[in-house]
């Protein structure tokens, strides 16, 4: 077996490492952002439940949700 076979086949192993890496990380970061959404959403419920909670309040944590997902709102108020 030739040596640059050897050595061709130890660059793809890591190339393959390298996008199993990422792909996990991503996937980590995808559980995050998820959870973390999850968890603004159920809070935003509670504001919304609670009468003594001014609408404002509940803008500002649904202008914080858009802004951490990057989301470009249409209108603007």
């Amino acid at each position: 077996m030739p040596m640059t076979n050897i050595k061709d086949r130890l660059h793809n192993l890591y190339n393959l490492r390298e996008k199993l890496c990422d792909k996990q990380k991503k996937e980590m970061e995808i559980e995050q952002i998820t959870n973390w959404i999850t968890d603004q959403l159920n809070y935003l419920k509670v504001l919304v439940k609670n009468k003594n909670v001014p609408s404002s309040e509940i803008c500002i944590r649904i202008d914080d949700i858009i802004c951490a997902l990057d989301v470009e709102e249409e209108h603007d108020e």
